[in-house]
């Protein structure tokens, strides 16, 4: 990968057809056209986790940082639960946006809502099929779906605000008539920079190491502006309904280039799809291989195909994001959203958990290579692990601005296999893997003294 390519990956991982729906909850929190306020606090937040994740990721350059990160900064089987459980957040937001998906095809062909799984297994097949072709062809594949997604959308945001026929309505107020909501459209801005870090996986596949923490930069920056335009856009043009309707891109384009505009934001949408998902498979079956790697996972996972690619964490990844959005479909609009508040929970705690590392390993590791130090990493990291901390729990019990514990239940329950499984499997695992590296070491015949050479 390139720094294009990383930077795509980063961004596109963030901006998943979720983000649509995000976007326009976040702006019925504020007065008038004032949501980029938000986007912008949330913003500074995202470039406080991007130094907490460069700084980590220098250190440990490999797929498997987060593993090693957390290791050296608490106990290894505590940290190898929480990796595990992590790992879900990439295979629920998969879910939750192939579902997203799903419905706004369905909603913009005027199929039968049970052709949903249809377009969802298609475009995971696309996914699927572009990673096991090799890192570069799903590296292009990420480029130009990101680079659709994102100018699609900015051109769609600047026609309907060109066409709305009226000025922009208190810019700088977002407090006005919604007093503490500001703090709610908040989180949400943070929701939309989630998985921007995700790119850190691949970090054994970008031609220079310092292209991971660039990337993460750049992305924010890219992501910034694009969610600032298009939250504008949205609260401007929109009314209350349309913009908790569970496809306010459809009506936002409509706004735009009438009937045209429509058909444009549903193939965005699809797009956006074959983006998180294509990304999304790269990052995660390349943290898989990884934990394989080092036997914490079975050994078929880190088998090769001969492009080089993790075929089986690639493979299981297309079939436990099906099915989980096949779940979604069945149970309804609670399940996506529940779905989100577990992201959302999940993404909070590893951004905290990520700040409780930089500065646990500044004290028990002062002398190892940093090519990317957090300055004043103190009163950084303390508030990194206040602030994060504090949206991880709200969103934990928090769905859709109402009290909820399932988001906490499900968090709790997969911790709970995500424990037993570190306690119970991985030992049997490791024992299994010294044991076939015993037999190989004895079965490799031994150089003879002088070392003669043998036939021509």
């Amino acid at each position: 990968m390139g720094l294009r390519t990383a930077t795509s990956t980063s961004t596109g991982l963030a901006f998943a057809a979720l983000q649509y729906l995000a976007a326009a909850g976040l702006v019925t929190y504020v007065a008038g056209d004032s949501a980029w306020i938000s986007i912008g606090v949330a913003g500074l937040l995202a470039l406080v986790a991007w130094g907490f994740f460069g700084e980590l990721n220098g250190m440990f350059p490999t797929a498997a940082a987060i593993r090693r990160y957390m290791s050296g900064a608490m106990d290894d089987r505590v940290a190898l639960s929480v990796t595990f459980t992590y790992l879900t957040t990439i295979v629920l937001v998969v879910a939750a946006d192939a579902f997203i998906v799903g419905a706004a095809l369905t909603r913009a062909l005027g199929v039968p809502s049970g052709l949903t799984a249809l377009w969802t297994a298609v475009l995971l097949a696309l996914a699927v099929m572009s990673n096991l072709r090799g890192v570069k062809v799903a590296g292009w594949v990420q480029d130009i779906a990101t680079a659709l997604v994102l100018a699609a959308t900015i051109v769609v945001s600047v026609v309907a605000l060109a066409r709305s026929g009226h000025p922009l309505v208190t810019p700088l107020n977002p407090l006005g008539g919604h007093g503490t909501n500001l703090v709610e459209s908040i989180a949400l801005g943070v929701f939309l920079y989630s998985a921007f870090e995700w790119v850190t996986t691949n970090a054994e596949e970008v031609r220079r190491p310092e292209h991971v923490h660039r990337a993460m930069l750049l992305a924010v920056i890219i992501l910034f502006g694009a969610c600032a335009l298009m939250t504008t856009a949205l609260g401007h043009v929109l009314s209350r309904g349309q913009l908790l309707s569970a496809t306010p891109q459809l009506y936002l384009g409509s706004k735009a280039f009438g009937g045209a505009g429509i058909w444009l934001m549903a193939a965005v949408t699809a797009v956006t799809a074959v983006n998180t998902f294509n990304g999304g498979f790269v990052t995660a079956s390349r943290f898989m291989y990884a934990t394989a790697r080092e036997g914490s996972l079975p050994p078929l996972f880190s088998r090769l195909n001969d492009r080089a690619v993790p075929w089986v964490p690639v493979l299981a990844l297309g079939i436990a994001s099906f099915v989980l959005a096949v779940v979604v479909q069945v149970v309804g609009g609670a399940g996506w959203q529940v779905l989100v508040a577990v992201g959302a929970t999940l993404e909070a705690m590893i951004y905290a958990v990520a700040a409780f590392c930089v500065l646990r390993l500044r004290a028990r590791m002062p002398d190892h290579h940093r090519p990317f130090r957090v300055r004043v990493v103190m009163p950084l990291a303390g508030v990194g692990i206040a602030v994060f901390g504090t949206l991880a729990l709200v969103s934990s019990v928090t769905v859709a601005n109402r009290l909820n514990p399932a988001p906490l239940v499900v968090i709790a329950v997969v911790g709970a296999a995500s424990g037993w499984y570190v306690v119970s499997v991985v030992p049997k695992l490791r024992a299994a893997e010294e044991a076939r590296r015993a037999a190989r070491t004895r079965r490799r015949p031994s150089r003879p003294a002088g070392g003669t050479a043998g036939p021509s």
